[in-house]
């Protein structure tokens, strides 16, 4: 495999760890939002006050839960997605100038036509290998946005 090809898929598979690396990060806060969720509901207000105390607390992390949501899972996600279509768009454009090279070589004449046509097999398999490369990145892209998003409404729920 070539080395811009080498350089795409190692690119990709780096954009999936910082994925799972924010996805990660939003199941330590969705424990955190769960377990501080617990202790609000484990408290039995008295009076009025009290209760109404509770509920102040209660917004007030639903506030946090939706601000932690978008600056530690969602923004970063964005980011990392962006990435991801620039991949596949990077590749599919190196596959479309692939497949034009293999049209160009099955031109080749006479004598020259077994090796125009051996050298467009060779660029036909190249765009393929750039298609693949777009095609898995944009299935990452997309697994990673339901993970983060069934996260985010995780998060923002729990209050």
């Amino acid at each position: 495999m070539g080395s811009k090809k080498i350089e795409l898929n190692q690119k990709v598979e780096s954009y999936v760890g910082q994925g799972q690396e924010i996805a990660n990060i939003g199941d330590e806060k969705i424990a955190e939002a769960e377990a501080s969720e617990q202790a609000l509901s484990s408290i039995e207000a008295v009076d009025d006050d009290t209760a109404d105390a509770v509920d102040s607390a209660r917004n007030e992390s639903s506030g946090i839960a939706e601000g932690i949501a978008e600056s530690e899972i969602e923004n970063p996600g964005e980011d990392v997605s962006e990435l991801f279509v620039e991949i596949s768009e990077e590749s599919n454009e190196f596959g479309d100038q692939e497949r034009e090279n293999a049209n160009t070589a099955s031109e080749m004449e006479g004598d020259y036509s077994s090796v125009g046509s051996d050298l467009s097999a060779k660029f036909q398999e190249s765009s393929s290998e750039f298609i693949e490369i777009a095609d898995n990145a944009d299935s990452e892209n997309d697994s990673m946005k339901t993970q983060l998003e069934q996260i985010v409404n995780t998060l923002e729920g729990i209050f």
